[in-house]
Parts: structure tokens; sequence; C-alpha cells
């Protein structure tokens, strides 16, 4: 074995050191039997393979090998094992002849190869890799940089990650025209890559080229691309602009300015075609292999577009399965059809089936003669019909639908919407000829005559006499789809309303007027008897002369009122009140119901015997008798302070407010019969130009009209608003903005849900109250009746009454708890008499038990000891107890010493 050097173990220093090949050294324990191991797992790898190599060794440092082709050392992990081939570094391996390996882990497998850089891999026969990580995989490869790699032989790849792998079988490319150098389009020898797929780079610096195999630089391309302007003979394929070409061309690919032999095959813009005059636009595409053909069978027909058929005489088909089947049919689009003698079809998959029809747009469809569908999936399906916008029906014979999504279903009629989707006409001219339109200009001015006319008038239905308005009656009259006037002056006014009573007046939706004078205002409104009123969505007034007014409100007693949502009047003579109120007896007035009991607010100071009181009045009186326990109370604050804003009376179910009188000043609580008469006042003061003698109402009808916006909800009288849900507001300026709520008089305000308030200017601003006035404008509520049940109001009568009682019934407990204090007093008197006539023991080691007896202002007691002195007749203790005629018991107990 021929080795220049090799390392040894100096014990000495601790460490490796290079000596001659003749030095023996006294290794670490165990260093020298793993150095062996890794050696003959090299050895057995070279036995297996004779060109390859293996590289073992631990985490020593700087090893270096060299071997003519012996044996291989085996003390050092790096292995040179063929013939004149040189290993250096950790791990590496030069395993076949003439071979090199530099650098941690470097392998080369076969001869004549060389590898440098740390994991630096040849396994191809002269191959090289320099670079860590490089590898040259096949025959004469190189592969120089980090990481590159020459897989094809005799390839090169350059520079960090390049790759060499390229398919060489493949022909290469060779130029074809006058003036080419020939070159033979053979399969490469190699290749050279200076990238990868995605990562390629640059060649810079190139110098021009001048042998026919040299690399040419951009400059050189870019004088050749300015060069080429005309070309006179043959060109097979062109990717660049041509001025002239002159022969015959059979691959373009980019645009043409004159062509004037023959074109094979064009796939981009051409501008002029010399031999068959100009068209600057024109192109087609599909397989062009026969299987899609355009087909024009009828005489002088013309089909373009793929599967394109025009079997008419005279049809044209234009556009991809474009079909023209009829004489002088026209289709133009993908999947257009014309059916019929003289139809035309535009757009995609539009159809025109009737004779000369027409159907413009996707998907339009005109399918009887004479019909025309313009616009996207519109439809004209009877005979001259039209249907203009987008999804617009023409159904009806002779209709038209106008705009997008227009029905125009019965024939001879012209539509511009549909349920729902209704639309005005505007910039209409003035209508000349009886049968031109007219516009709101011309309405108007023939409308303006009458006092009575109105700006807005508006009625729909069908319109073919199958629900006409009937009216009847002797001067009566009906509006709306089904309504009747039977009665004599009666009008009705609304779907299915009917007025049967003299002068009745039914205004709304199935409202219904049966009663002579009677009134019913609002859908399904029933005003049933002489006089009877009924205004709001299900008003019921079926009492003679009675009044209901709010939706769902029923008054069913003789002169009965319900004012409210659901408020119901059933006795004769009552008045409901607010939402839910229910007055079940005979001339009372309710503002609520079992369970739902409102307050009655803003209520003047009572002074005539029927005028109900306010709080503060009842704060008055009881202050004189706080510890009354009666039956009318001012409520307590959460300290136990009294709260004078809050009255609770005592009645187990509410209480009456009996004879009232009639309110005078504005803060006077009013009575049924003020009231009664206020709401007929205000129901005859309604304007709705009913024309009914009585229902009026005062205002600007331009300015002041009253709005309803709330569900169900009822509005009277000049700029009166009732925008709670089941809410009533009569009155000039009147406000019912809460649920339910009521307001009743001009400038009335109920803005709480379930609240009433009641007159002009009053205020109900808590929920579940009625008001009578506003805050520094309260009113007596007077002619109130005495009241029978727990929730009934009040009058000052009953009130002073029960006051009077009360304060009796108060002094006389007081005076009995006075005087029963007092005899109390006296019986505790003769009890201490009784207890001071008790003798005591007096001899010395002796006891005794006494009686006594006491008596003092009427009252006696009774007293019982027990004493004894002591031995020695220092010590005294005494034991005693007392009971008096007041049923009082008393006892004592004490000690004494003499000295």
């Amino acid at each position: 074995m021929n080795k220049i050097y090799k390392s040894v173990w100096n014990e000495t220093t601790g460490a490796w050191v290079a000596t001659s090949e003749t030095a023996r050294s006294k290794t670490r324990r165990g260093v020298s039997r793993k150095l062996a191991m890794a050696q003959a797992v090299l050895a057995a790898v070279v036995m297996v393979s004779g060109d390859a190599a293996y590289a073992a060794g631990n985490a020593a440092t700087n090893f270096f090998d060299a071997s003519n082709g012996s044996n291989p050392s085996t003390d050092h992990t790096a292995a040179a094992v063929g013939a004149a081939s040189v290993a250096a570094g950790a791990s590496a391996a030069a395993a076949g002849n003439n071979a090199t390996a530099i650098g941690a882990a470097s392998w080369v497998l076969t001869d004549f190869g060389t590898a440098i850089g740390d994991l630096s891999t040849v396994y191809g026969l002269n191959g090289t890799a320099i670079g860590t990580g490089a590898t040259a995989n096949s025959l004469n490869s190189v592969a120089i940089g980090y990481a590159a790699t020459a897989t094809s032989a005799n390839s090169v790849a350059l520079g960090a990650n390049s790759t060499a792998k390229a398919d060489l079988t493949t022909t290469a490319y060779a130029p074809n025209g006058p003036g080419a150098t020939p070159i033979a389009a053979g399969t490469a020898a190699g290749e050279v890559s200076v990238g990868a797929s995605g990562s390629e780079r640059r060649i810079t610096n190139v110098a021009a080229g001048s042998a026919p195999t040299d690399a040419v630089n951009v400059s050189q391309l870019s004088a050749v691309d300015a060069e080429v302007s005309n070309v006179n003979g043959q060109v097979s394929n062109l990717n660049s602009q041509v001025s002239t070409i002159n022969g015959q061309v059979n691959n373009l690919g980019s645009q043409v300015t004159t062509i004037g032999g023959e074109v094979n095959n064009i796939s981009t813009e051409v501008d002029t075609i010399a031999q068959s005059g100009t068209l600057h636009y024109f192109k087609a595409n599909g397989p062009a292999d026969g299987s899609d053909d355009a087909v024009a069978s009828g005489t002088k027909a013309v089909a373009a577009g793929a599967s394109a058929v025009a079997s008419g005489n005279y049809a044209s088909a234009l556009g991809y399965g474009a079909s023209a089947s009829a004489a002088d049919g026209v289709a133009l689009g993908k999947l257009a059809n014309a059916s019929s003698n003289m139809a035309v079809a535009v757009g995609a998959g539009t159809e025109a089936s009737g004779g000369a029809s027409l159907a413009v747009g996707g998907y339009a469809l005109a399918s009887d003669d004479g019909s025309t569908a313009l616009g996207s999936y519109s439809t004209a399906s009877a005979a001259n019909a039209t249907a203009i916008g987008s999804l617009a029906t023409a159904s009806g014979a002779n209709s038209v639908a106008l705009g997008q999504g227009s029905i125009a279903d019965q024939a001879n009629t012209v539509s511009v919407g549909a349920p729902g989707s209704e639309r005005r006409i505007t910039n209409v001219a003035a209508g000349i000829d009886p049968t031109d339109a007219v516009n709101v200009s011309q309405l108007q001015a023939a409308t303006a005559g009458s006092a009575a006319a109105s700006h807005y008038f508006k009625a729909s239905g069908p319109a073919d006499g199958s629900d006409d308005a009937s009216a009847t009656g002797e001067h009566s009259a009906a509006i709306g789809s089904d309504a009747g006037a039977s009665g004599d002056k009666s009008l009705a006014a609304g779907t299915s309303s009917w007025a049967a009573g003299t002068q009745s007046t039914a205004v709304g939706t199935l409202s219904t007027a049966a009663g002579n004078q009677s009134t019913a205002l609002g859908a399904t409104a029933l005003a049933g008897e002489t006089g009877d009123t009924a205004v709001g969505f299900g008003a019921s007034a079926t009492g003679t002369v009675s009044t209901a007014i709010g939706t769902n409100a029923s008054a069913t007693g003789f002169g009965s009122a319900a004012l409210g949502n659901m408020a119901t009047a059933s006795a004769d003579g009552s008045v409901a009140l607010g939402q839910g109120s229910v007055a079940d007896r005979a001339n009372s007035v309710s503002v609520g119901a079992a369970g739902n009991e409102r307050q009655i607010t803003n209520v003047a100071a009572g002074t005539a015997d029927t005028d109900a009181v306010n709080v503060s009045q009842l704060n008055a009186v009881a202050s004189q008798a706080a510890k009354v326990d009666g039956a009318v109370m001012y409520d307590t604050n959460s300290d136990g302070s009294v709260n004078k804003n809050d009255v609770t009376l005592g009645g187990d179910s509410g209480t009456v407010i009996h004879n009232v009188a009639d309110g005078v000043l504005d803060t006077d609580a009013v009575n049924l019969g003020q009231l009664n008469a206020a709401i007929n006042g205000a129901v005859q003061n309604i304007s709705g130009n009913t024309g009914s003698a009585f229902f009026s109402a005062d205002g600007d009808t331009n300015t002041e009209a009253a709005q309803s916006s709330g569900s169900h909800s009822v509005a009277a009288g000049a700029n009166a608003r009732a925008s709670g849900t089941n809410a009533v507001a009569v009155g000039a300026n009147s406000v019912a903005a809460g649920n339910n709520a009521t307001a009743l008089g001009a400038g009335a305000n109920a803005g709480a849900d379930n609240s009433v308030a009641l007159g002009q200017g009053s205020v109900a601003d808590r929920a579940n109250t009625v008001s009578v006035g506003a805050a520094g404008s309260e009113r007596q509520i007077t002619n109130v009746a005495a009241g029978v049940q727990g929730t009934d109001a009040v009058n000052v009568n009953q009130l002073n009454s029960g006051m009077s009682s009360a304060v009796g019934q108060a002094n006389n407990y007081t005076d009995d708890k006075i005087r029963s204090a007092r005899r109390d007093s006296y019986g505790g008197t003769a009890s201490a008499l009784a207890a001071a006539g008790l003798p005591q023991a007096v001899l010395p080691g002796h006891g005794m038990v006494a009686v006594a007896g006491g008596t003092y202002a009427g009252q006696s007691a009774v007293a019982l000891g027990v004493s004894q002195l002591s031995e020695t007749g220092k010590w005294v203790y005494k034991v005693q107890g007392t009971s008096d005629s007041r049923g009082q018991f008393g006892a004592s107990i004490g000690a004494g010493m003499h000295w």
C-alpha cells in the first residue's frame, strides 16, 4: 500500500496527529474498532460493485486518503478505492479509477470522475460535479453550482439549482428558406442549461455570432426583424408582420395586410382579400371537419355559422344552430328559430313560430300570427299581440304589454305593468278625440268646478261588468267593485260596501250601513240600526243610536258608545273608552276592563256633588285622617311617604264614578252624556266627501289631510294622525301615536299604548290611562254617577261621605283606644298598691307568705308575696306577683342587707 501519511492517536497530547505510514499509535479504547468496522463496510460495498465507492467515518476532522489500487487503509474514513484515485474529506469516497472526490461525503462512483464540494456526486463516466450537492448523472455530464444536476449525457448544468435533463431525441428546429444555412435536424449530442423550469436565467454579454452554429444576441435578432418587410417566396409559417406576400401561404398566425395568392389557413384577422372583394371583419370558428357544417337547402337561402340551417326558400340563418325553416324566414343568433313564413327571430334562443311574427332578444317567443316579442324572455302568444320589455307577456289577442314584467292578458288592452307592479304613464299630451287618453291636467280641469271633487280618485277591477257598482236608491251613489247603495240618498264607497238605510253611508271594503241615518266607515264596519255610527276596521254599532269608533269596537246597547280598539259597550247608555275597555252596566263609563284598569289623568278638582275628584283633593281629605284604613287613600312611595300623584280606589273590581255633572271648564270631568254628544259631534264632522248630512268636517284637503298610518287605525279631522296600531284620532290636529290609543278632540294627544285623551289639548302620555286635560290645563269630570263596582270612579258626594264615615270611625277607634289605655293604667296603679301592702318576714331564720289587695279608679288588683330573713337577721329575700282586673300580670324580686 503506497500511502503518503496516516493519522495516529497521540496518547500524550490526547489528539490525532499525521505521521509516516510506519508509525504505530496507541489508540483510544474503542476507536480502532469503529474505524475497522467502517472500512469493512466500505470494502463490502466495493466487493459488490467494482466501480462503486463507500465512505464512512466518525466525527474526526481533516481526513485524506490516496490509493494506487491496492487495499484501502483500515484506519481512515476517507476512502480512495480505484486506481490512482483521490478522496479528501470526511466520508469522501473515490471508487473509480483515476477518480477524484474532494469534500465531505463527496462520491465518485465511476472512472475518470471528479466531485468537488460537500455532498457532490458523480455517477456517469467522465462526469464532473463541482459545488455543494452538485450531481453528474450521465456520461460526460457536467454540473457546476449548488445543487446543479446534469442528467442527460454530454450535457452541462451551469448555476445553482440548474438542471440539464431535456429529451435529446426531440428533433431540433431548423430554418427553411432562401439564404438559410442547412443544418442537420437530427437529435442533439447534449444540452447546456443555465437554470430550471420556472427559474430560467438570461445569458448576458453574448458576442454577435458569425458561424452558422454560433449563438446570436438580441442586437442581431432585432436587425433581422427590422429587415423583414417583403417576402416574395413561399412561406410555410410566419409569426410576425408581413407587408406583402405574393406566393402561397400555408399557415399564418398574425396580422396580414395584403394577400395576393392562395390562402389555406388563417387563424387571426384579415384586412384585405384581393381576389374576392373587401371584408374588413369576418371570423368563424369550429372543427372544420364537416361535423357541424352550415346547410342552406332552400332556394337562394343563406346559412352562416356552425350547424346553421336555412331550409326555407329565401330564408337566412346566421349563428350557431340557427334555423330558418319557412319561406322568407330570418333566424339570427345562437339556436334562433324562425319556423313560419316571414317570421324573424333575432337573439340567442329566440323563437318566431307565428306567421309574420317577430321575436327579438334572448329567448324571446312570438308564437302566434302577427305577434311581436321584443326583449329578453318576452312572450307574445296571441294573434297580433305585442310584448315589449324583458319578461313582458302579451297573451290577449291584439293586446300590448309595455315594460319589463308587464302582463297584458285581456284582448284589445294595453298594459304597462302587472298586479303589484303597476306603472304611471307620464308625459301624456292632452287628448283631443273622444277615444284619446287624457292626462291629469285635463282630469283636474274637468273636476275643478265641483267643491266636492277629489284631487285623487282611483278605482280598479276587471272592468268587464261582472262587479259593477249598483245605486238603486233614490239620489244614491255607489263607488267601487260590487258596491251597492239601495237606500234613498245613501252612499256606498268601497269594494262590496252596502248602504241599505235611508240617508245611510258605508265607506270601506265590506262596510255595511243597514240602519236609517247610519254611518259605517272602515273595512267590514257595521252600522246596523237607526242612527248608528261605526268607524274603524271591523267596528260594529248595532244598538239604536249607538257609536263604535276603533278597530273591532262594539256598541250593542241602546245609546251606547265604544271608543278604542276592541272596546265594548253592551249596556244601554254605557260608554267604553280605550282599547279593550268593557262597559256592561247601564249608564256607566268604563275606561278599562277587569284586570286591565286605567288611570284617569289631568282631572281638575271637582266642585259639584256629582263631579269627579282628583288626587289633590283626595290628598287634602286624607291628610285629615292619615291613620284611617278606609276605602280611598293616597298610594305610598317605597320610603313610606305619601305619593300624592296616585290614588288607588279600594274596590275589588274597580270603582264606578256615578252622577257626574256636565263639565263646564276645560279641566272639568265629563259625564257620559257630554261624551256621547262630543263623539256624535266628532263623527258628524268627519270629512270624506261622502255626501251625508250627518258626517262632515272642515279643512284644506290639499294641506290638512288626515293620516291613518297605523294598522287598522282611524284618523278623522284636519291634520289628524293615527300612527299606532288600532289607534283612533278624532279632531283637528289630534294624534293617536300609541298602539290601541284613542285621542278625541282638537289637539288631543294619546302617545302611550292603550291610553285615552279626551278633550281639546288633552295629553295621555302614560300607558293604560285616561286623560281629560294636560299639565296646567286640567279639567273636572262632572256629573259622575256614584261608583258601584271596585273599579268605578267615585264622585265628590261619595268621597265626602266616605271620608266623613272614615273620620268618625277613626275618632271612635281613637277614643276607644285611649279609654282602654287609661283603664290599663288604672289597673297597674291598683297592682302597685296591692304589692305595697304585702308584709314581709321579721324573724331571723323564718319565712313568710303574704297576700294583699288594692283598688284605684274603679280597677282592682291582688298581690301574692314570699319573703325570708336569714339566720343572722342580716339578709332579707322577697318575691312577689300581681294580677289586676284588666287581665294584666306583674312580678318583682328583691334582696336587702342589715348592718
